[in-house]
């Protein structure tokens, strides 16, 4: 089914996503952060993502279930319904699987101007000089090559794709995230003295989010300084198993995106322990908050903070990472606050994003 936006004299974007979710599915929210430029955003995506959007305006939804060949043959069934239904004036294509659409595009001889957002490159999951490395650069790498603008949502993944030689033309236009409500939900944890430290992860528990590396690190460094504490967000996916915890780790599950300010301002820093990402948004989110971000050395997110001004960056293993933990101060961590919120109204607004994204629809079209 389809609710589609009236459109009169606006330009008509196709975003399609085979999966939608996490980021991706939140990257179409800040797509819409175009309708003032005259963009009006319809999207394809699985109907079950659909409840990851704050506004289902313009959502057609297909059933995908797991992933599959029958999936992907729904998806692009969609696709070829939605082209006919909506005669888009930009495609926007969202991740590796949404590939297949553009290539069908290309296929049916249209070449109307089309952009490609992998939010961060499938060969991050590979090691890049194995067989299935060489075989994902090789798709990935061309396919790509196939729009007409490839957004980058980090200035990692852009280094990465120039590293491995991928074609199109490459730019970066980084995530962003609306601000914050004015009535900021309850702190969601009580402080029992001035000197506890209060991490928060938000996340899948899954190899990528690096909360395996995460544990273990935190528990040593809570033996030598039991004033730490480690609030968890998130949970398991696709039947994954719930790790064990150790002392001074709370578990809340996962929470509904209006109740996430609350646990990011309470918190004294946002850990991000991942093996590789584009650009979270866990990352902004935090920062709008004024909360200092902890990143790994991964993925170029480095990048995202200013060591010892917005944050921190410490090798992912996990000797280096409890040490790092060890070595946390509140008041250092407190200083932070005020340059973290400065950081997010300098870089990560959805004004910005805006900007600089219908900057780059703009020179497409001028381009046909």
């Amino acid at each position: 089914m389809s609710n589609l936006p009236e459109s009169s004299h606006r330009k008509r974007i196709l975003s399609l996503c085979e999966t939608a979710l996490g980021g991706v599915g939140r990257y179409q929210d800040s797509l819409r952060a175009l309708a003032p430029h005259g963009y009006d955003l319809s999207i394809v995506m699985p109907e079950e993502d659909a409840r990851i959007l704050s506004d289902r305006a313009g959502v057609i939804g297909f059933r995908r279930g797991g992933r599959s060949l029958g999936a992907l043959v729904q998806f692009l069934r969609a696709f070829r319904a939605a082209r006919r239904e909506i005669s888009p004036d930009i495609y926007i294509f969202n991740s590796t699987f949404s590939l297949l659409a553009l290539a069908a595009l290309r296929a049916m001889g249209d070449r109307s101007p089309a952009l490609y957002c992998a939010h961060a490159w499938a060969i991050s999951n590979y090691d890049p000089g194995s067989p299935k490395g060489r075989v994902v650069r090789a798709i990935e790498g061309w396919l790509s090559g196939l729009a007409d603008l490839v957004v980058n949502v980090s200035q990692g993944d852009l280094a990465l794709a120039r590293r491995y030689g991928y074609r199109g033309r490459q730019v970066v236009v980084e995530n962003a995230v609306a601000d914050r409500e004015a009535d900021m939900p309850p702190a969601p944890f009580d402080r029992g003295c001035e000197d506890e430290i209060h991490l928060l992860f938000v996340g899948r528990f899954d190899y990528q989010k690096g909360l395996d590396i995460l544990l273990p690190a935190f528990a040593r460094a809570r033996a030598a300084t039991p004033h730490l504490h480690l609030h968890l967000v998130g949970g398991p996916v696709r039947g994954g198993a719930m790790p064990d915890l150790p002392e001074g780790v709370t578990m809340h599950g996962w929470q509904p995106p209006e109740a996430l300010d609350g646990y990011y301002a309470a918190a004294d820093g946002l850990i991000v322990p991942s093996r590789w990402e584009g650009l979270p948004l866990i990352v902004p989110e935090a920062l709008r908050n004024g909360t200092p971000v902890l990143v790994s050395d991964r993925s170029d997110m480095g990048a995202l903070v200013i060591p010892g001004e917005t944050g921190l960056v410490f090798a992912l293993d996990p000797d280096a990472l409890s040490g790092a933990l060890s070595a946390l101060s509140r008041p250092a961590l407190q200083a932070m606050r005020g340059p973290a919120r400065e950081s997010y109204e300098r870089r990560f607004t959805l004004d910005r994003f805006a900007r600089d994204m219908a900057g780059h629809l703009a020179e497409l079209e001028a381009r046909r």
